[in-house]
């Protein structure tokens, strides 16, 4: 069984010195990874990553996750290359099909289809992680390294390409809307998310061992009302029922011993040992981050 560890998603900063002071509390509040997400409209990924690692001591940086739809992947590889030199290989690169259509419109990359964007991101991981193994084909003269690659989806193709190349993947827990064009995603209950693990393991065969279970958590509440916690949220998420907002990994809801027991209990079950949430309950998570150091 792996021991856990803990991300953070951090969004932009108005400037250098509130990144700084971003970046260093997570460091210091125990979070193991630090990353970042490639969405138009906050701060670019690599830059922002050289910066975090600039200003703290021992935290891993991440892309979690690129859109691969923007990136040519020679390019990508240099600024791989580069970025894990700079943050003193720290680094950790996250890939995924992207899935938010206006952003595709606004960058004028092609949306394309499901199959086409998922094409993309075959290509894209295929090259770069050549690339990265035959760096003198950059102009690169500098010994090869390839960083842990993290592919991120829930789809069946998605999760053949991380069994196959992965050295982490990520179960995004969520779906988008229907008809939605601006990223709205709504949860999968406990038993979708089964079904996606258990269709990730069985193309993984014995390789599955390797590579580690990430899942994203989009809700956090660190109180003692657990019951009222839950109904909150089922008010936002009607699509749910409170039972099933209680069970899905994508929620963690309760005192810090029932979410402690949660994370357990679902590291047991779907075998998630990298638990990543969002810079809106970084402090608040931090409580859990603690009392789960070392397991």
């Amino acid at each position: 069984m792996r021991k856990f560890r803990f991300g953070v998603n951090l969004n932009s900063a108005t400037g250098h010195q509130e990144w700084t002071e971003k970046c260093r509390a997570a460091e210091s509040l125990g979070y193991d990874v630090l990353t970042v997400p490639d969405h138009l409209g906050v701060q670019a990924p690599f830059p922002a990553l050289v910066a975090a690692a600039a200003v703290t001591e021992h935290i891993r940086v991440a892309t979690f996750v690129l859109n691969s739809a923007f990136w040519n992947p020679v390019l990508l590889a240099r600024e791989v290359r580069t970025t894990d030199r700079l943050t003193d290989r720290r680094l950790e690169v996250g890939l995924g099909t992207g899935y938010v259509r206006s952003e595709f419109d606004k960058a004028g990359v092609s949306w394309g289809t499901a199959g086409t964007r998922v094409d993309r991101l075959e290509e894209t991981v295929t090259e770069v992680t050549r690339l990265l193994d035959n760096p003198r084909e950059l102009g690169d003269t500098q010994p090869s390294s390839r960083p842990p690659l993290v592919i991120g989806g829930n789809g069946n193709r998605v999760l053949g390409l991380a069994a196959r190349h992965a050295d982490v993947v990520a179960f995004t827990g969520a779906v988008l809307k229907r008809g939605a064009t601006r990223g709205a995603l709504e949860l999968l209950d406990g038993e979708t998310v089964a079904e996606r693990v258990d269709r990730f393991a069985s193309v993984a065969g014995e390789r599955g061992s390797q590579i580690e279970r990430n899942i994203l958590v989009q809700a956090v509440s660190v109180t003692p009302r657990r019951d009222e916690a839950v109904e909150a949220l089922r008010r936002r998420m009607p699509h749910l029922t409170a039972a099933q907002i209680a069970d899905t990994p994508t929620v963690l809801l309760g005192s810090v011993k029932e979410i402690t027991d949660q994370l357990r209990e679902r590291r047991d079950r779907y075998g998630f040992s990298y638990i990543s949430v969002h810079e809106s309950a970084m402090t608040e998570f931090a409580q859990v981050v603690e009392s789960l150091a070392g397991e």
